[in-house]
This record gives structure tokens, C-alpha cells and sequence, in this order.
């Protein structure tokens, strides 16, 4: 059954699969945390709790490379040489949000950019950064942004 929920959303959008993939994180951490019979309230001392600055960069740089194809968390987890389920937690204590969120804040700064540098047509500038077309870059710069891409592109 999970499966089949999934699937819809791994093709939703191209960041479709980290957002999938963070979800069926999620659920599993949390169904772990709610049955398991140790409670822990904090991380054991000594053990790191972020990305440490290498494995940062190297997320970055992949993510950087691959703006705009869809990228999963087993890629980035891969990256940082580190499990799915330990790279998600130690991004999210990094970077204050989940890898999906992160990676779909990229995408919009990288569309500004190119929206109020150049005179790319939007639909190609929403396929440089990873979006399906120019509807799906127009509500997601409208809902992270509170513009459209062709309100970014007169602010130049």
C-alpha cells in the first residue's frame, strides 16, 4: 500500500523523490520513536549532530550539479557518505530544514537569478532549475516569493 501512495509522489515534481523520500523517512522515524521501548531525549554525547563541513560541501556540490534533475535522498545520503535515515537528520540539524525544502529553496534563488539577469524565456529557465514547466515555477516563486517570474524579470 505505502508503495502505492508513493509513486504519485515521486513524480509530482522532480524534487518529487527527496520529498518522497524524506516522507517515508519521517513516518518510519516516527513510527521507531512512538514504539520503541528506550526513549531517548537527546543525542549520546560525543556523537556528531550536523554535517560536518566536508559532507556539506559535497551534498552541495552535487546539488549544485544537479539543480535541475531529480535527485533522491539515497544520492545525497551517498554523497555524504553517510545512511539515508543518519543524512536527514544531520542536513536537517545543519541546515534547519529538511533536504527537500533546501533543495526547492536552490531552485528558486537560482530562477531569480536568472529571471532578473537575463532574457531566458521563463519555460527554459523553469527547466534549468528543476521545475516540470513555467505554471509549476510560477506557483512555487509565488508561494516562497510572494511574485511571478515575470514580475522577477521587470525587477531588473
Amino acid at each position: 500500500m505505502w508503495v502505492t501512495i508513493m509513486k504519485p509522489l515521486r513524480r509530482w515534481e522532480p524534487s518529487g523523490t527527496t520529498y518522497a523520500d524524506q516522507l517515508a523517512l519521517m513516518t518510519a522515524a516516527q513510527l521507531a520513536r512512538r514504539h520503541s521501548l528506550r526513549h531517548r531525549d537527546a543525542e549520546p554525547a560525543g556523537r556528531q549532530v550536523g554535517l560536518s563541513d566536508r559532507q556539506f560541501a559535497a551534498v552541495r556540490e552535487l546539488l549544485d550539479a544537479r539543480l535541475s534533475e531529480p535527485l533522491s535522498l539515497e544520492d545525497l545520503a551517498s554523497a555524504a557518505g553517510l545512511s539515508v535515515s543518519q543524512f536527514a537528520r544531520r542536513f536537517k540539524a545543519r541546515t534547519g530544514c529538511p533536504p527537500h525544502r533546501y533543495l526547492v529553496r536552490l531552485r528558486v534563488e537560482q530562477a531569480a537569478r536568472l529571471l532578473r539577469a537575463g532574457t531566458m524565456p521563463i519555460a527554459q529557465v523553469a527547466a534549468a532549475c528543476g521545475f516540470f514547466h513555467q505554471e509549476h515555477l510560477t506557483r512555487v516563486l509565488r508561494s516562497h516569493l510572494g511574485t511571478t517570474p515575470a514580475a522577477l524579470r521587470r525587477e531588473r
